[in-house]
């Protein structure tokens, strides 16, 4: 029997079948070699690759070596652009995010990528570079716990305010400078801007729902009672290693879709069905979890760069955070920043880049120093990290020739650079995977 992913309307299930059995009969067809011979063949150019089929079988062939000895569909991308192949045309060639999706799922007829991304997220230089979830549905079966029975699927984008307040509770516990009601409001605030603008141009996306994203809000934000089941306790930092929600949905932990028909049954008045009130057990065995976090990081349940409502939030909470340094709009010194916040961080190489080089070098090389001593990094780190934050900021305040402009001006830049430079918010160390720093809305070290 021949199951298709779930979320796929009609016309995409012909698609799927038609798509199954043309790749069967390619398949078929090269039965006598083996998957080594087959690869060997394609790699030195003796057989050439031609068509979507041609990657996806190539791509077959990785997928079923990275699952047992890599990092799976991550590694795929990674050996289709050494060779020079890529499921994308055009723009989209050798578009990172394009290429790992197709990968994960290796039935998926060349246009099956409409269905999940839109054009303007796809399109975006970040995406191309870095792998990121798509924003009009689901990956298919990623809302529910691995190695368990499939959950009724309620949305086809059930995840996607779950994980976008994941990093707003994240952000919440580790911000040191804004209230409460500011982060709350900031986040409904990019939440309902981006979502809105998406859902203009993609009717079918998820709409904007100020009591939906306030039922997930209250269950992710802390709560002195200890009965809540969101982040209610500080977990061990491991909880904000990157790509950390989707383990835990492969894992168990949250029981989206319990909570989601919770939701449903609020707004509609009726009361929740018996079963549905009580959250999925987590059944882990060794590892501690018999291995699902790893698979699901291998299935590429875990993105490098986050969604653009989280990105969005970020970037205003950095503005935020930086707003009452240096008012009266003239440079500041190191000593009046404070360095737990990566805002503070940025904004000083910010200046940096508006300095002639000498003088650059110098207030590069003490905050650096300070970095070291405050934050517990490394030297090499500090440095590498410096060095790469600098680079991106450099074209964009090379029109202040030299000046660094007041507060509100700064602001916007800032908020500017990081919405088209995700990667700025990772941590100090850089990702084996995409060689970038890795985005991770994490604890400070």
């Amino acid at each position: 029997m021949i199951l298709a992913p779930p979320g796929l309307g009609s016309n995409n299930h012909i698609l799927f079948l038609k798509y199954h059995f043309s790749l069967t009969a390619a398949y078929v067809l090269s039965a006598t070699m083996s998957a080594e011979e087959s690869l060997a063949n394609v790699e030195s150019g003796i057989v050439p690759v031609s068509c979507h089929e041609d990657v996806l079988r190539i791509a077959f062939i990785y997928l079923d070596e990275g699952l047992w000895s890599g990092n799976g569909v991550l590694d795929v991308a990674e050996k289709l652009h050494a060779h020079g192949w890529s499921f994308g045309e055009g723009e989209l060639r050798f578009n990172r995010t394009l290429d790992i999706f197709y990968a994960q799922y290796a039935l998926l007829h060349p246009s099956a990528w409409r269905s999940y991304y839109s054009t303007h997220l796809l399109s975006q230089r970040t995406t191309a570079r870095l792998y990121r979830l798509p924003d009009l549905q689901d990956l298919p079966d990623s809302s529910s716990p691995l190695c368990q029975p499939r959950q009724g699927l309620i949305s086809a984008n059930v995840l996607k305010l779950p994980r976008w307040t994941y990093t707003v509770a994240c952000a919440r516990r580790e911000q040191p400078f804004l209230p409460a009601e500011t982060l709350n409001a900031l986040a409904l605030s990019t939440l309902e801007a981006t979502m809105t603008r998406l859902y203009t141009t993609n009717p079918n996306a998820l709409h904007y729902s100020e009591s939906h994203a306030r039922f997930w809000l209250d269950f992710f934000i802390p709560n002195p009672s200890p009965s809540r089941s969101g982040l209610t306790e500080r977990p061990h930092r491991r909880a904000w290693e990157p790509m950390s929600f989707g383990i835990f949905v492969a894992q168990g932990k949250y029981g989206i879709h319990v909570l989601e028909r919770k939701y449903l049954a609020q707004v509609s008045g009726r009361n929740v069905a018996e079963g549905d009130s009580e959250l999925e057990p987590v059944m882990w065995c060794g590892l501690p979890d018999g291995g699902t976090a790893g698979c699901a990081l291998m299935r590429g349940w875990g993105e490098e760069i986050g969604s653009e409502e989280e990105v969005e939030f970020l970037a205003a909470v950095a503005v935020e955070e930086i707003a009452r340094v240096g008012l009266e709009g003239k440079e500041f010194e190191i000593d009046e920043l404070d360095l737990s916040a990566r805002s503070h961080i940025l904004l000083a190489v910010m200046q940096a880049a508006v300095k002639d080089r000498q003088e650059r070098e110098r207030f590069l090389r003490e905050l650096e120093k300070q970095m070291v001593q405050k934050m517990k990094i490394d030297e090499k780190r500090a440095g590498n990290w410096t060095k790469e934050a600098l680079g991106i900021m450099e074209p964009y305040v090379r029109i202040w020739q030299g000046v660094l402009p007041g507060v509100e001006e700064r602001g916007e830049m800032l908020r500017r650079i990081l919405v088209e430079n995700a990667q700025l918010f990772g941590r100090w160390r850089v990702s084996p995977l995409s060689k970038q720093f890795v985005f991770e809305g994490g604890p400070r070290e």
